[in-house]
């Protein structure tokens, strides 16, 4: 009897002691198959060498664990997606420097470049409306639409957890950071028909991409 009434404490104990550490884990994104880039310097690989991709964000960019098909994402709601379309076209001239010693130099963007991604507001009627997220190819052709949730919608935009961070609810308590980020890897392989390839150096800690048409593979 005392046993089995022991058991049942331990067995309490444990679970109160469990809740905590699975949110404390959750919060780190520990059970999802993506991680936010924040722990790297974002770069471009262009002919061998990494340039620095400001004003794209590392907080906003996201790539799976596991190296196979490695997938890249970027926040959805962010400004800074028109720039990676801006890559996948080469509308930007490379600016070598030596301010940081782990990269080439820096990437300086096309001021003229068309807009790949707008915002507009769709009306339910003339009071209520919905954000809609849409983007466009080089052609101007329409390509993706996104209803701004805050969530992934089942396609291409996934709900990805910024490890580490939380944000209050509202009511006093916080949760895990979450947000959209859209599938580049996936969008830009289907609509522009360039690859996104990801090198990951833990050393140098930067992460950088390439983009290439598929006959263009190295």
């Amino acid at each position: 009897m005392k046993k089995r009434v022991s058991l049942s404490i331990f067995v309490f104990i444990f679970a109160m002691l469990s809740i905590p550490a699975f949110f404390i884990m959750q919060s780190y994104g520990v059970f999802q198959k993506e991680k936010v880039l924040s722990d790297y310097a974002l770069a471009i690989e262009v002919n061998g060498k990494s340039y620095a991709t400001w004003p794209l964000i590392n907080g906003y960019a996201a790539m799976d664990k596991a190296e196979e098909n490695r997938q890249f994402y970027y926040r959805i709601d962010a400004s800074g997606l028109q720039n990676l379309f801006q890559l996948a076209y080469q509308e930007y001239e490379i600016e070598p420097n030596d301010t940081n010693p782990y990269l080439a130099g820096q990437i300086n963007y096309s001021s003229d470049a068309m807009n790949y991604v707008n915002e507009e507001q769709q009306y339910l009627n003339a009071n209520d409306f919905i954000p809609i997220v849409k983007v466009f190819n080089h052609d101007g052709q329409l390509i993706y639409t996104y209803e701004k949730t805050g969530k992934g919608d089942g396609r291409l935009v996934q709900s990805i957890i910024h490890q580490g961070m939380t944000r209050s609810n509202g009511n006093g308590s916080s949760k895990a950071a979450r947000d959209p980020y859209l599938n580049i890897t996936a969008l830009f392989r289907d609509q522009l028909h360039i690859d996104v390839q990801l090198t990951v150096d833990e050393e140098r800690k930067i992460v950088s991409i390439r983009m290439n048409k598929p006959e263009a593979r190295s």
